[in-house]
C-alpha cells in the first residue's frame, strides 16, 4: 500500500511537472488553449489539486502576455528600422532619376546633367539664272555641347545652372566665340499655383521655344526661331510668376531685360506672358491631349533691322530688311499655337506675328511666320505631354535598344513653314518671302539616345545670293544628327 501511494505521488509530480513545463515554455506547438486542456484533464482526474491547477494557467496566461509583448515589440522595431532604412537609402547616393547626389531626408538636392549633338549637313542648292558657284559649304559640327547641374534647397527652392560651349552664331565654326553661360535661374515654390523664377531662362512663349532642343521634333526649330530674341522670346534675363492653378492649365507673366536692343531711352523691360489649356484634360479625357496656347509680348526697342537669318537647315541668311528701324521703337509679339495628340499621333502648329512702331513709320510693319507639322510614332508609343508645363517631352520607348533585342522608338515627321516679311523691303541678296518643307526621321534608342535624319527643301521667292554669281532660288540640305543627353 504504501509503495502503491508512493507510486502515485510519483506520477503525481511528473504529471503535475509536465504541466508546468508546457505552460511556461513558448513553444509553437502548445497554443494556450492545448495548456488549458491538458490542465483540466489532469485537474478531473485528481492528478493535481485546484491550487496547483491555478497555478499552472497563470503562468501559462504570464507566458502567453510575455510572448505577445515581446513579438509586439519586435515587430515595432523591425518597422522602425526599416523606415529609416528607406528614407536614408538615397542620402548620398546616386539618384534614380539620373547622376547626383541627395540629403537624407530628401530636401536638398544636386543632379549633373548635360547634352551632346553632334551634326552633318550636306547641301545643294537650286541657281538662279546666270549662277553657276555654290557659295554651300557641307558642315560637320558640335551643334550644341552643354554641362551643368540643377537641384533643389530645402524642397521649396529649385535651381538650375547650365553652360553652353561651342559657335553661337549661325554659321559655325569660323572663329566665334564660346559663350559659357546658357541658363542659370532659382525657382521658389509656394506651391504648384504660384511659383518664381529669377536669373536668366526661357521666357514663357512659344511651344516649340519652350520644348527643349532634347525634345524637338526636327533637328532645327522653325525659322520662326532661328535668331533667338528676335521674332520669339528666348533666352533672356529677367523675373517671371507661373504655376498651374489645375492640371492642364498654365500661365506665365516675365519681365525681360530683352537681348541686345536695349538703349539709355528704351531701358526699361519687355512684358511676356503665356497661357496654355489642355482642353480635354480640363474636360476628363485622359488619353488625349488638345492644346492651345496664346503668347504676348510688348516693349520697347533701339535701332535696330529687322531679320529672319538662317533657315531651317542652317544654311542662307533668308531675309534683312534694307534699312533699320529708328529708336523708340514699340515691338509687339503675339503667338498662337495648337497640338493635337492621340496615342502615337500628333498635329501641331503655331503662328507668329511681330509688328514694329515708331513715329517715323507711316504704319506698322509686321513679320508673320507660321508652321504646321505632323508626327507619327511607328512603335506606337504615346506623346509626353506635361500638363503642369503645357509641352511635350521625351518619348519613352516601350522596347529600348540593346544587343539583347528591342527596336527603340521610331518617328517619322512632316513639317511646313512659311515666312511673309513683305511689309519690309529685303537687301539684294536676300528675299521677304520664303517656305520650306522639312521631312525627318528619328530613332530613340533609349532614355539618353537618339539619332536624327531630316531633309529641307526651302524655296526663296527671289533669288538669295550675290546675282550672276551664286544666287539661288531654292536650298536644300540632308542632316543627321548624333544626341546624348543626360
Amino acid at each position: 500500500m504504501k509503495k502503491s501511494t508512493t507510486k502515485l505521488i510519483a506520477a503525481k509530480r511528473i504529471a503535475v511537472a509536465v504541466a508546468a513545463v508546457c505552460a511556461t515554455m513558448s513553444m509553437p506547438a502548445f497554443a494556450a488553449d492545448d495548456i488549458k486542456g491538458l490542465m483540466d484533464l489532469l485537474l478531473k482526474k485528481g492528478v493535481i489539486t485546484q491550487q496547483e491547477y491555478d497555478s499552472n494557467i497563470k503562468a501559462a496566461e504570464d507566458a502567453a502576455e510575455n510572448r505577445a509583448f515581446k513579438e509586439k515589440r519586435l515587430d515595432s522595431d523591425v518597422a522602425k528600422l526599416n523606415k529609416m532604412a528607406e528614407k536614408s537609402a538615397d542620402a548620398g547616393s546616386v539618384m534614380k532619376n539620373g547622376i547626383g547626389m541627395q540629403s537624407a531626408d530628401g530636401k536638398n538636392t544636386i543632379q549633373l546633367m548635360g547634352r551632346l549633338h553632334m551634326d552633318y549637313r550636306q547641301y545643294s542648292s537650286t541657281f538662279a539664272s546666270g549662277s553657276s558657284a555654290d557659295a554651300y559649304q557641307n558642315v560637320l559640327e558640335i551643334r550644341r555641347a552643354r554641362l551643368g547641374v540643377k537641384g533643389q534647397i530645402q524642397k521649396d527652392f529649385k535651381y538650375e545652372i547650365q553652360g553652353t560651349y561651342g559657335g553661337n552664331g549661325t554659321t559655325e565654326g569660323l572663329g566665334e566665340t564660346a559663350t559659357i553661360l546658357d541658363i542659370a535661374f532659382v525657382d521658389y515654390s509656394l506651391n504648384p499655383a504660384l511659383q518664381f523664377r529669377f536669373g536668366k531662362f526661357k521666357m514663357p512663349y512659344s511651344l516649340e521655344q519652350l520644348t527643349s532642343s532634347n525634345n524637338i521634333d526636327f533637328m532645327e526649330r522653325s525659322m520662326a526661331n532661328q535668331v533667338e530674341g528676335e521674332i520669339v522670346p528666348a533666352k533672356e534675363s529677367g523675373a517671371m510668376v507661373f504655376g498651374s492653378p489645375v492640371s492642364g492649365l498654365t500661365y506665365g507673366l516675365a519681365l525681360s531685360r530683352g537681348r541686345g536692343n536695349k538703349t539709355v531711352s528704351e531701358d526699361h523691360p519687355d512684358m511676356i506672358g503665356r497661357v496654355t489649356a489642355n482642353v480635354a484634360e480640363l474636360i476628363g479625357t485622359k488619353d488625349l491631349v488638345t492644346h492651345i496656347g496664346l503668347g504676348y509680348s510688348k516693349g520697347d526697342i533701339g535701332a535696330m533691322t529687322p531679320g529672319s537669318k538662317g533657315t531651317e537647315a542652317r544654311g542662307a541668311t533668308i531675309f534683312t530688311a534694307s534699312s533699320a528701324l529708328g529708336t523708340d521703337t514699340t515691338r509687339t509679339r503675339t503667338g498662337l499655337e495648337g497640338a493635337l495628340a492621340y496615342g502615337p499621333f500628333k498635329l501641331q502648329g503655331e503662328s507668329f506675328d511681330t509688328k514694329y512702331e515708331n513715329a517715323s513709320l507711316a504704319s506698322s510693319k509686321s513679320i508673320k511666320i507660321y508652321y504646321g507639322e505632323v508626327l507619327w510614332n511607328l512603335t506606337g508609343e504615346d506623346h509626353n505631354y506635361s500638363n503642369s508645363a503645357g509641352t511635350f517631352g521625351w518619348i519613352k520607348p516601350k522596347q529600348a535598344f540593346t544587343n539583347q533585342g528591342g527596336l527603340g522608338a521610331w518617328q517619322v515627321g512632316l513639317r511646313y513653314t512659311k515666312l511673309d516679311a513683305t511689309d519690309f523691303v529685303a537687301t539684294a541678296t536676300t528675299t521677304n518671302k520664303a517656305n520650306a518643307m522639312t521631312y525627318g526621321v528619328n530613332w530613340i534608342l533609349n532614355d539618353n539616345l537618339r539619332f536624327m535624319l531630316n531633309y529641307v527643301d526651302t524655296k526663296f521667292s527671289t533669288p538669295v545670293g550675290t546675282a550672276n554669281s551664286n544666287a539661288r532660288t531654292g536650298e536644300k540640305a540632308v542632316m543627321l544628327r548624333t544626341q546624348v543627353w543626360f
